[in-house]
């Protein structure tokens, strides 16, 4: 028994990473499966589902991922100039597209993030560690945002789910997102970089993060840019509410604005747990659970998900398109030069 558990254990440790994305993609899988199984009652209702949906309304809808691209790119190109790096919109809104097919399409979120900080790393010579160290500060703003919402939200009245408090839990939520926010901004304030001197082993860390430790440094130098960040991705998460009141709206939903600057942080904080595919399947279920528990049917609730997953697939194949011809581009082009 004990030869048997340490060959899976070496199996497990050489194959980790296909042994976890297989797991996740089949947990992705199995969630939407289970989702379309328990709220359809057949395929006919989701026929009927389908038949009275508004067409200019669910594409408004799908139109507010034009704008998530573009000020994403801009959030990132306003943290990147403070670093010295200066690439053009169109550029790193390229770079968020083919991000955007990685993390539909990866174990993880952060996927799309390595390539993107790979990105500005080739085109612009920027150490990659210090590229990532821009993308955890934007990815940080995004997070506060998802925080202040959600604050906001429990001034609406929205401070249970299912009977349950979440008062505590958001509050804890935005407390320590704004903790690791002005961290990373002071990374002296707790005197980890003194520990460090003492202590070889650390040192050696801190050495080989030097590059990651003076980026976030050069930040407190920039807080108006910071504030412009965070103001950038609190307009972001709130097109986030709109793509998804207009997408419950062209289904007759009859769930208010102020319900969904509710939902949104929420089921986006639920869908950075690292279970699933990207996030799908946890995100889409906890938005029907959610959605549901607030009054909307269970068939359209379910509808309305599986449209807005549906988006985000079709803005990573757009990406996925752009990543495969880029190659392409670039031949054609380095032949003009020649």
């Amino acid at each position: 028994m004990k030869k048997i558990f340490i060959k899976i254990k070496n199996f497990y440790s050489g194959h980790k990473k296909i042994i976890n994305t297989v797991l996740r993609s089949v947990i992705s899988l199995g969630l939407i499966i289970f989702l379309i199984t328990t709220q359809f009652k057949d395929f006919r209702t989701i026929l009927s589902t389908l038949k009275d949906i508004s067409i200019p309304l669910i594409l408004l809808s799908a139109a507010t991922h034009f704008y998530g691209i573009w000020i994403t790119a801009f959030r990132w190109q306003t943290l990147l100039k403070t670093q010295g790096v200066r690439l053009s919109i169109l550029s790193l809104s390229s770079s968020v597209l083919i991000g955007q097919f990685f993390n539909n399409f990866l174990p993880t979120s952060i996927g799309g993030d390595v390539y993107r900080a790979y990105d500005v790393t080739k085109k612009s010579g920027f150490p990659m560690s210090s590229s990532i160290s821009v993308l955890v500060v934007e990815r940080l703003s995004g997070i506060m945002a998802s925080g202040a919402f959600a604050a906001a939200a429990l001034f609406l009245g929205f401070t249970a789910i299912g009977g349950k408090s979440i008062v505590i839990p958001i509050i804890i939520f935005l407390a320590l997102s704004i903790f690791i926010f002005f961290l990373i901004l002071n990374p002296n304030i707790l005197g980890l970089h003194k520990l460090a001197k003492k202590i070889k082993f650390l040192q050696k860390i801190l050495d080989k993060l030097k590059n990651v430790y003076d980026t976030f440094l050069s930040f407190k130098n920039y807080k108006w840019t910071l504030i412009q960040v965070i103001f950038y991705s609190l307009t972001l998460q709130f097109a986030v509410i709109i793509n998804y009141w207009l997408a419950s709206k062209s289904l007759g939903i009859p769930l208010n604005l102020n319900v969904f600057i509710f939902i949104v942080p929420v089921v986006s904080i639920i869908s950075m747990l690292p279970i699933s595919l990207g996030g799908i399947g946890v995100r889409e279920g906890s938005l029907v659970f959610l959605m549901v528990s607030l009054g909307a049917q269970n068939a359209k609730a379910a509808m309305c998900s599986l449209l807005l997953f549906a988006m985000l697939l079709v803005v990573g194949i757009i990406g996925g398109l752009i990543y495969a011809i880029r190659p392409l581009i670039a031949k054609k082009e380095s032949g003009r030069l020649v």
